[in-house]
């Protein structure tokens, strides 16, 4: 890495996400934490706490909020950006400039040990890794990595800019839009869990012959698993985030910009607003509707629909504040039932004598 802080500032400033610039237009050699910073780092300091620290190493830049900018008016040969939002500037200059190449694989960008089936459509510049195999009528846009060992079977479509990690499995007829992330172990369009019984109780598969949406910049952590339809589509709205472990099943809506935690499951037929985030071991019933902007905390269990925004928590979920005036009544219920017992046997005395 070698630019100017001026480069950096005149780039993200243009998308609104630096305010403005003092200082020396300094040569930024690398981005670091705070406590590693040295001569020609760019380091990012949203908290009061990393002051002291940020001056003593003298960094070539630093990135803070406009309140904090003043403390560091001691330092003549540091730039000093300002951003309202410190954390989103380090995600977006990170992803810019010191991100992983995914693109660098010491590879051929076709591995030769990849099974591509000659009606595939796949753009030039794409990367395939070993072991990779694209079925029939697959489309791969511009920019896609698609790493070792990973499946995508006929009729499979993958937008521009993905990057599939090792070992993804994307099944017949699913769509990825632009920018998808899929990390190791995902499995999209597995068919649902369907089944229809008899009367001795033996379970007969019901044909899940949907598919997957996955929408623009959707990001899925190591071994999620999202089923296909039964008919129709499941569907992953844009923006979504998913942690490791999360299962989302046939004919579920995940709407806009949801962030789904770690070990989660969407029973099937579900719908989530925009903007819903659910903490880890969450559980969401089947056919429920959940409106926009609610978070689920401590593993909720959602068994009914949700209709308006604000924290939830709890099995079954109530609002947060009750939930958490319930939880302290329920660590007396034990000394409650000893008192009660008491007074039991005290009247019980009274009406003997």
């Amino acid at each position: 890495m070698n630019v100017k802080a001026s480069q950096i500032f005149e780039t993200f400033h243009a998308r609104g996400i630096l305010e403005a610039l003092t200082g020396p237009d300094t040569d930024i050699t690398g981005i670091a934490p705070v406590e590693n910073s040295a001569p020609g780092s760019l380091i990012f300091v949203d908290s009061p706490g990393f002051v002291e620290q940020a001056v003593k190493s003298i960094p070539a830049a630093i990135v803070t909020h406009a309140k904090l900018a003043e403390h560091f008016s001691s330092l003549t040969s540091t730039a000093i950006l300002t951003s309202k939002n410190t954390r989103l500037a380090q995600a977006l200059i990170r992803q810019a400039y010191a991100d992983y190449d995914h693109r660098d694989t010491g590879w051929p960008a076709i591995h030769p040990s990849a099974t591509i089936h000659e009606t595939a459509s796949i753009a030039d510049d794409t990367i395939i890794g070993p072991g990779v195999v694209i079925g029939r009528n697959v489309k791969i846009g511009s920019g896609s990595i698609i790493k070792a060992n990973t499946v995508l079977e006929q009729d499979a479509v993958v937008g521009e800019e993905c990057i599939l990690y090792p070992n993804v499995v994307v099944s017949y007829a699913c769509e990825l839009g632009n920018r998808v992330i899929l990390k190791s172990g995902c499995v999209i369009g597995m068919e649902g869990f369907g089944f229809a019984q008899d009367e001795n109780g033996r379970s007969y598969r019901i044909p899940q012959t949907g598919k997957v949406v996955i929408e623009d910049d959707v990001l899925m952590g190591s071994q999620c698993n999202v089923d296909r339809a039964a008919w129709g589509e499941t569907r992953i709205r844009a923006g979504c985030k998913f942690d490791a472990l999360c299962h989302v099943a046939h004919n579920a809506d995940i709407g806009e910009d949801c962030i789904i935690v770690a070990q989660t499951g969407v029973a099937g037929s579900s719908t989530l607003g925009k903007r819903v985030i659910v903490s880890g071991q969450s559980a969401i019933t089947d056919h429920v509707t959940i409106t926009d902007d609610v978070t689920l905390v401590q593993r909720a269990g959602v068994i009914n629909n949700i209709d308006e925004p604000g924290v939830y928590a709890g099995t079954p979920v109530q609002p947060v504040k009750d939930y958490f005036r319930n939880s302290a009544v329920a660590h007396k219920l034990v000394e409650l039932r000893k008192q009660v017992r008491q007074l039991e046997k005290q009247v019980a005395d009274l009406i003997k004598e």
